[in-house]
């Protein structure tokens, strides 16, 4: 081997051993990229979901605070207490529905359905 101006270093790079090592050196190089691509996707994905989850809870948030600051005021109060208790302002009249009992279930069986023949010893 001779090195310098009367020998090329064409002959040693493209040697078969040089070559061999670079085809593997680029083999682990295009394994890690794919795999980094891989990691890059599931980011994006991930990312992608966590930004309509934080949309949808930035929504969520609005209609809380709106909802805080209507029962802030006299009439969210007013409207919270008449409907979780029966009450009524002074000098309004309250009407409370009552409807009909309903009959018991064994009277409504009895009435209106006939028995079997061989029943009749229950």
């Amino acid at each position: 081997m001779k090195f310098g101006k009367e020998n090329n270093y064409k002959e040693y790079i493209y040697s078969k051993p040089v070559i061999l090592v670079l085809l593997v050196l680029m083999g682990f190089i295009s394994m890690s990229v794919y795999e980094r691509f891989g990691v890059e996707r599931d980011m994006s994905h991930r990312r992608t979901s966590a930004e309509s989850e934080l949309e949808r809870l930035q929504d969520r948030k609005i209609q809380i605070e709106n909802r805080v600051e209507y029962l802030e005021g006299e009439r969210g109060i007013e409207e919270e207490i008449r409907k979780n208790f029966d009450v009524a302002k002074e000098g309004e009249q309250v009407i409370i529905l009552v409807g009909d009992e309903p009959e018991s279930v064994e009277e409504v069986e009895q009435e209106g359905e006939r028995y079997p023949w061989y029943q009749f010893w229950r």
